[in-house]
């Protein structure tokens, strides 16, 4: 199958936002979808600003794992990097991801409708409501145990 033989199975429209003739899932004029959304959001819908308003637990509480399954990366590995030798950039990260989360995912990854988004979301809180405590606990520990060693080296001079 060929780049030609899979743009000519979606059905011909006119773009909403340019009025070009479209033959793909996105306009190759502007780069709007069939609702007239562009990336980056500039002048989000309400639809989508309804949907990024609030929490989301499975990015703050799985923020290692979340981040790679919802195409930010650079947040995941950021959040490993800095897990082991500072702590609190880690917790700062998750922080951001709980009150942030919606957004970064409605900005990274593809959702068919907000169903969809619902769905993936509210398994990702599951997942993120099982993994918090022990990740917090670990987090905790680890960060009691850099702080002691740093303290006992500070004694020690």
């Amino acid at each position: 199958m060929t780049a030609a033989d899979h743009a000519s199975s979606f059905s011909s429209r006119t773009c909403v936002v340019c009025h070009a003739a479209v033959t793909t899932r996105f306009c190759t004029n502007c780069g709007a979808d069939a609702g007239g959304a562009k990336l980056p959001f500039v002048h989000v819908s309400t639809a989508a600003a309804a949907l990024m308003r609030g929490v989301n637990v499975g990015a703050g509480a799985a923020p290692g794992f979340w981040t790679f399954a919802h195409g930010a990366p650079v947040l995941g590995v950021l959040y490993w990097l800095f897990w082991l030798p500072l702590p609190p950039v880690s917790i700062g990260i998750a922080i951001y991801l709980f009150l942030n989360g919606n957004r970064v995912a409605l900005q990274r990854r593809r959702y068919a409708d907000p169903q969809q988004f619902h769905t993936v979301e509210q398994a990702w809180t599951v997942a993120g409501a099982i993994l918090f405590l022990p990740t917090l606990v670990l987090t905790l520990i680890w960060a009691g145990l850099i702080l002691s060693v740093l303290i006992k080296a500070g004694a020690a001079k």
